[in-house]
C-alpha cells in the first residue's frame, strides 16, 4: 500500500493499454483532490471544479490532466488486497464518490496519513490492513452494499482515532467532544472504543506529548528554542503545566534534562536513556 500527497501544475500523466496489460498485480488507486484534476478511464471522465474523490484502476490505459495547481492525495492498493472483483467495483470506477456515505470521512483520513511524520516500517506496516478495510467500506457503501461495509468500518475505528489523536496531540484545543465529534460518535462510544485498547485518553496524550517535548529538548536543533516554546509546540497552554509535568514524568526539570542531554551529546533516546537520564536529574538535585 502507498499513501502520496502531490502537488500538481499543469500536469498530464498518460498510462498506455500496453503497459496496463503487462500489470501482473492490478492496483486500485484513490485520488482525493483539492481542486480540478481530470481522470480518464474506459471511456468514463471525471473532473470537478471543487474537490473530489475518484478510484480508478491500474488495469486499463486511463490519462490523467490538472490545468491549474491542484493538492491530489492517492492510496494505492493491489486489487487483490481489496477483495472486490472488478465486475463489483466497475460501478465506481471514475465516479465521484466523495458524497457516498463515508466519503468525508475516508478524505479526512487519508490527508491524515499522508500528514503524519514519516513512519517506521514497523508502523507502517500495522496501518496497512486497517486502511485496506476502511478503504473496502468506501467502495462497498459506494456501491451500495451496506452489509458489506458495516464490519471493516467498525473494526478500524480504533486504528483510525489513534491515527488522529497522533497527528494533532500537539493541538492545545485537542479533547474528548473535538474527537467524538470528527469521527460522528457519541463522548461515551468514545470512551468505549479506547478502553478496549486499555488506552485513557488524557493520559495518553499527556504522555505523548511528554514524550515528544522531551525529545525535542534533547536534539542540539533546538538548542536556541526556548523551553517556553517547545512547551507549546508541544501541546501545553503554559510552561509552568509542562514544567511540572515534566518534571513528574522525568524526575527533572525541562532545562536539567536539555543539559543532561547535550552532556550525553545524544539526539535520539531510547526508553532506557531516557530513564537513566532522569535519575540523573534526581542525583543532580539531590
Amino acid at each position: 500500500m502507498n499513501v502520496t500527497r502531490t502537488r500538481l501544475d499543469n500536469f498530464y500523466g498518460f498510462r498506455s493499454a500496453s503497459l496496463a496489460r503487462r500489470d501482473d498485480r492490478p492496483r486500485l488507486i484513490l485520488t482525493i483532490s483539492s481542486g480540478p484534476y481530470a481522470i480518464e478511464q474506459n471511456d468514463r471522465f471525471d473532473r470537478r471544479v471543487s474537490g473530489s474523490m475518484v478510484p480508478y484502476w491500474s488495469g486499463d490505459a486511463l490519462r490523467l490532466r490538472a490545468d491549474e495547481p491542484v493538492k491530489a492525495w492517492s492510496v494505492t492498493v493491489a486489487m487483490d488486497e481489496i477483495g472486490l472483483p472488478y465486475l463489483y467495483l466497475r460501478d465506481v470506477i471514475v465516479r465521484s464518490i466523495r458524497h457516498s456515505p463515508l466519503g468525508s470521512m475516508v478524505a479526512r483520513f487519508v490527508t491524515d496519513l499522508a500528514d503524519l511524520p514519516e513512519l517506521s516500517p514497523a508502523q507502517a506496516a500495522s496501518m496497512a490492513n486497517p486502511t485496506i478495510d476502511l478503504l473496502r467500506a468506501l467502495l462497498t457503501t459506494a456501491g451500495g452494499d451496506e452489509l458489506l461495509s458495516r464490519q471493516p468500518l467498525s473494526q478500524t475505528l480504533g486504528t483510525r482515532i489513534m491515527m488522529y489523536l497522533s497527528a494533532h496531540v500537539a493541538d492545545p484545543d485537542l479533547n474528548a467532544d473535538l474527537l467524538a465529534a470528527h469521527f460522528g460518535i457519541s463522548k461515551r462510544y468514545l470512551y468505549t472504543v479506547l478502553a478496549r485498547m486499555n488506552v485513557v485518553l488524557g493520559d495518553w496524550v499527556r504522555t505523548e506529548r511528554l514524550r515528544r517535548a522531551a525529545r525535542t529538548l534533547s536534539n542540539p536543533a533546538n538548542s536556541l528554542v526556548s523551553v517556553a516554546a517547545i512547551a507549546r509546540m508541544s501541546g501545553f497552554p503554559d510552561h509552568s503545566s509542562f514544567s511540572r509535568a515534566f518534571k513528574q514524568r522525568f524526575g527533572c526539570t525541562p532545562s536539567e534534562w536539555r543539559r543532561l542531554a547535550a552532556s550525553e551529546r545524544t539526539t535520539e533516546l531510547t526508553p532506557i536513556t531516557l530513564t537513566e537520564i532522569a535519575q540523573k536529574g534526581s542525583e543532580a538535585r539531590d
